[in-house]
């Protein structure tokens, strides 16, 4: 047998008996798709672990570990959000990611999601899919006729 093959029969053989996938990215991606959010939380904390601080890669996953949380926990997902946005300089786009998996965090994701539309126009007012974002928050606030989502966004002056 071949050295190359032996090589790759002993490391598929290892992988057989783990637990651990060999990807934990690839691993949280395919338990998003799948919907399951909390396991993809920690495939992504696996990845982490890995991963320097600060790189590109780092960030990624660490949005992508936010944007999976929004699901399970979504004012631990915006305070996550909001503290890697404050270090790390963010493309719009990551914000409407953002808000778009808080409004399917049901009534708590619809309130932590009026943070991050507002931390968003202040970084970039022009944006209209943020503005759109912040119109449907007032709608739902408006359905609701007062309430914790209305005082949240009279809070921040979207009145």
């Amino acid at each position: 047998m071949t050295k190359p093959l032996a090589l790759a029969l002993l490391l598929s053989l290892c992988a057989c008996g783990s637990d651990t996938p060999a990807d934990p990215i690839e691993a949280g991606y395919k338990a998003s798709q799948e919907g399951d959010h909390a396991a993809a939380v920690g495939h992504f904390d696996a990845a982490l672990a890995t991963l320097s601080a600060g790189s590109a890669k780092h960030t990624e996953v660490a949005l992508a570990r936010c944007r999976e949380r929004a699901h399970v926990d979504p004012a631990a997902a915006r305070g996550e959000f909001m503290e890697l946005a404050g270090a790390t300089e963010l493309e719009e786009k990551a914000y409407r990611d953002m808000v778009r998996d808080l409004f399917n965090g049901g009534s708590t994701g619809l309130l932590e999601a009026v943070n991050v539309v507002d931390a968003g126009l202040k970084k970039f007012p022009d944006s209209e899919k943020l503005k759109q974002y912040l119109e449907k928050l007032k709608a739902e606030a408006a359905k609701a006729e007062g309430g914790a989502l209305n005082n949240a966004l009279k809070g921040l002056g979207y009145t």
